[in-house]
């Protein structure tokens, strides 16, 4: 997969970034995480689709969502390489390989790209053909990029939206309430009047007195 593209000229190629949708459930999986320890760092994966459709990628539950084995501090969250391994192994298993392509982790306060975060982007580009980073907090902002090594090597930042949706059964209730409790007020009706026709030979009212 790479995200579309066009060139200005043979000399000049442009690069269209993806979106990154994430659905509600799949936000919410990740800033729980986040919320379990807040004074540290934490660091987790996503499976994420491409639709190419729309030229995006989605994160489509929060089952996608998931941590590994990891040593963390305030400033740091280490993933351990056996943890990483189970988690593509389980991946290979599930046939979704090419879906474990998205690393989250949290920072304390800003939300970018670190120098550390942008070397391990460049150490995943010596085996893998992609990646999307994410960067988060525990005030629910968010920083995204892509990142492709493979044919050629382009990346920056994405826009990251949240796919929020209403419950059903609370799109259930709403209904039955709003039947039982509102009444929709009906616009007055509208009365056209028009101007009586004359006939031919018929007097106006002024001619009629002048008479």
């Amino acid at each position: 997969m790479q995200p579309q593209s066009y060139a200005m000229s043979p000399r000049e190629p442009k690069v269209i970034m993806p979106r990154l949708v994430l659905h509600e459930d799949a936000w919410n999986m990740i800033q729980a995480y986040v919320r379990t320890n807040p004074d540290t760092e934490i660091n987790g994966f996503c499976y994420v689709r491409y639709v190419a459709g729309h030229n995006l990628f989605f994160v489509a539950s929060s089952d996608d969502v998931f941590i590994t084995e990891q040593t963390v501090s305030p400033h740091s969250a280490d993933a351990s390489g056996v943890g990483y391994a189970k988690a593509q192994y389980n991946a290979v298993m599930a046939g979704r390989e090419d879906e474990l392509r998205l690393q989250w982790h949290k920072h304390p306060h800003d939300v970018y790209c670190s120098p550390t975060d942008m070397r391990n982007i460049e150490n995943f580009g010596l085996t893998g053909e992609w990646i999307i980073s994410l960067v988060v907090n525990i005030q629910g902002e968010m920083h995204a990029r892509f990142d492709a090594f493979q044919p050629a090597r382009f990346g920056g930042e994405m826009e990251v939206t949240i796919h929020r949706v209403i419950r059903p059964d609370l799109t259930d209730r709403a209904a039955r309430e709003a039947a039982e409790l509102v009444t929709i007020k009906q616009p007055p009706a509208t009365v056209v009047t028009r101007p009586a026709r004359r006939t031919r030979g018929s007097k106006t009212a002024k001619q009629t007195k002048e008479q």
